[in-house]
C-alpha cells in the first residue's frame, strides 16, 4: 500500500491553474476556443490541433509540473514510471504499479541524500 506522503494531492487550484494555461494556449495559437474532441496537450508546432507524441507530452507534463511547483520527487517518479500517483486515482492502480511510484520516489529521495541530485 502507498504511503500518504508518496502520493500527489492534485489540488483544484493546480488542476484548474494547468488548465487555464492551456486553454490559453490554444487559444493564441489557433485563434479560437477547443473543441470538444481537441487535445488540450496539443503539439505546437503543429497547423491543426493534434495530439502531441509521446516524448512530447512528457515533456509538456514536466514542464507543467515543474511551473505548477510539484514537489521534485513526484516529477521525477512521473519520468521514471509514466504516471501519476493522485488521491483520487491510485486505487486504480495495480499493487505493482503502486509499488514502482514508491520506488522511484525512494531512488529519488536517495539520489537527494547521496548529493547525486540537488
Amino acid at each position: 500500500m502507498a504511503h500518504d506522503h508518496k502520493r500527489m494531492p492534485l489540488h483544484a487550484e493546480t488542476r484548474e491553474t494547468t488548465i487555464a494555461c492551456q486553454l490559453e494556449a490554444f487559444r493564441q495559437k489557433f485563434g479560437r476556443d477547443p473543441c470538444p474532441d481537441d487535445p488540450i496537450f496539443f503539439d505546437p508546432d503543429a497547423n491543426e490541433p493534434v495530439p502531441l507524441n509521446p516524448q512530447q507530452y512528457e515533456q509538456a507534463m514536466i514542464e507543467t509540473m515543474s511551473q505548477a511547483g510539484i514537489n521534485p520527487a513526484f516529477i521525477y517518479a512521473f519520468k521514471r514510471t509514466g504516471r501519476i500517483v493522485t488521491d483520487s486515482n491510485n486505487y486504480r492502480l495495480t499493487e505493482k504499479e503502486l509499488r514502482q511510484w514508491n520506488d522511484a520516489i525512494d531512488e529519488y529521495q536517495h539520489k537527494v541524500d547521496s548529493g547525486k541530485v540537488i
